[in-house]
């Protein structure tokens, strides 16, 4: 049985990086850095998927909260 686990899609992560408004709630909400922001981003972080920050990015994007994530095998993880 292959590892899987669950990160945001590759359109929930280009979503955010054009909205500035994602990105400063994300900041503001989350209590972290523009850069920690961009880092997570850029890694696919599974911080990113936490109930708070799925609503956040859910809502400063429009894209549903079920479009958001994706299962992958671990061994598909970029590193």
């Amino acid at each position: 049985m292959k590892a899987t686990t669950i990160q945001l899609t590759k359109e929930a992560i280009e979503a955010v990086k054009k909205s500035l408004v994602a990105k400063n709630r994300l900041q503001f909400e989350l209590k972290k850095s523009y850069p920690t922001i961009q880092k997570w981003l850029a890694e696919n972080n599974i911080h990113l998927t936490t109930a708070q920050a799925l609503t956040i990015i859910s809502e400063s994007t429009g894209i549903a909260k079920d479009d958001l994530l994706e299962q992958v095998f671990a061994s598909e993880i970029a590193q």
